[in-house]
């Protein structure tokens, strides 16, 4: 009879030794990880910005099911996803937020700043309710309190290093400049000064609450004259199309001048900023030189390319990706995304969504800021900006505009 107990006892021994042991293991593994974190590699992404870097799953406040997007498993991952990949980062916290399936409210995308839209944009009968996403003020502001709630919950001090090893990703610009562009150019002009400016306020934001040193990415603005839904109009009014084309390129092209430049001076952390409109432009043009059996003079042609349709995307559909919508309206699709540049006629596929990240991972591995030391991205062209710019960057209409 007292061989049981014992042999109880033992056996109690036994799991707990085995436990303490996992335990043990656990914890050796996340030192060992957050200690390799910048040998090419982070801890957590947080993501800020608007379809183009939704990923779905949300830390706060996430959309009602009505108006939360399904997104179909052919589109494959955004490029925060791919950043995340590749910089084997261990979770993402996502703010961004994307547009809504149509609910019979008018509906733009995320901002910068909401407000700032408000004063810029004159007050129709046609856009009297509109609504607005998430900006980027609300998203910040958003992963404060999100940050106060972690900690007030108790996080084990030795956890809370991780923050020191976070990426933040902020992506914003397009339904921005779609919406500036309706403005004459001054008043356009006038909304992206005020747009970069906010944009670089939550910046500091941030960096006066996230422990040293911050580390964003911030791509620039992809050239919106690519996308489908504004070549659609090409037919329509011919004359008016290029007016359109001239006006919307010329904002495009001073956002991002506004932008880099801006980067270049903040001092407050390291800014990372691939240009997915190079990557997008590159598949455009080897696409067309491939198909006249022609080559430039880096060999852009002379290969397969990656996309076999550059222009079609591979969903023809009002601006929705939701997968309940594809199914329920039996909107045309096609057989492999994977071949098509665009997914619908607003957001890019997976696979360039794919190249961006890895370019993306590129940078940050290498360590190529925009503003900070000699490994900075275009650091000749910055030395000539070491002062504060002032909000007009002298960019001017080609004579005759």
């Amino acid at each position: 009879m007292r061989f049981l107990p014992r042999l109880l006892h033992a056996g109690a021994a036994a799991a707990i030794l085995i436990i303490l042991y996992l335990v043990w293991l656990q914890h050796d593994h996340l030192g060992h990880s957050i200690h390799e974190a910048w040998d090419g590699q982070a801890h957590r992404i947080v993501i800020f910005g608007d379809d183009w870097s939704d990923t779905g799953k949300y830390r706060v406040s996430p959309p009602s099911k009505a108006q939360a997007v399904t997104r179909d498993p052919d589109r494959g991952d955004v490029w925060t996803e791919t950043l995340c990949k590749e910089l084997a980062c261990d979770f993402i916290d996502n703010f961004a937020r994307s547009m809504p399936p149509h609910t019979g409210a008018t509906t733009i995308g995320s901002l910068i700043d909401s407000d700032i839209r408000a004063q810029a944009v004159p007050v129709t009968d046609n856009n009297n309710d509109t609504r607005a996403m998430f900006d980027f003020k609300t998203q910040v502001q958003q992963f404060l309190e999100y940050e106060k709630m972690k900690h007030r919950v108790g996080v084990p001090e030795r956890l809370r290093k991780v923050d020191e090893w976070t990426v933040f990703t902020v992506s914003f610009g397009l339904w921005d400049l779609l919406e500036y562009s309706t403005l004459e150019k001054e008043y356009a002009l006038k909304a992206i000064d005020n747009s970069i400016e906010g944009l670089f306020e939550n910046l500091d934001l941030l960096a006066k609450h996230v422990a040293a040193p911050i580390k964003i990415v911030a791509p620039k603005l992809v050239d919106a004259t690519f996308l489908p839904r504004f070549q659609s109009r090409r037919n329509q009014a011919k004359e008016h199309f290029a007016e359109s084309q001239h006006h919307l390129v010329f904002l495009w092209t001073y956002w991002n001048t506004a932008l880099s430049r801006t980067a270049s001076q903040w001092k407050h952390g390291e800014i990372f900023m691939p240009n997915p409109n190079n990557l997008i432009t590159d598949q455009v043009r080897a696409k067309q030189l491939y198909s006249k059996n022609l080559s430039d003079a880096s060999g852009l042609g002379k290969q397969v390319p990656l996309f076999d349709f550059v222009d079609e995307p591979c969903v023809r559909s009002p601006a929705d990706n939701s997968a309940e919508v594809l199914q329920a309206a039996g909107i045309e699709k096609c057989f492999d995304a994977s071949q098509h540049l665009f997914w619908d006629d607003i957001h890019l596929s997976g696979l360039a969504h794919q190249l961006i990240g890895k370019a993306a991972a590129s940078l940050v591995r290498g360590n190529h800021t925009v503003n900070v030391g000699d490994t900075a991205q275009g650091s000749d062209n910055d030395k000539t900006a070491s002062k504060k710019e002032t909000p007009s960057f002298n960019l001017k209409f080609p004579p005759g505009y």
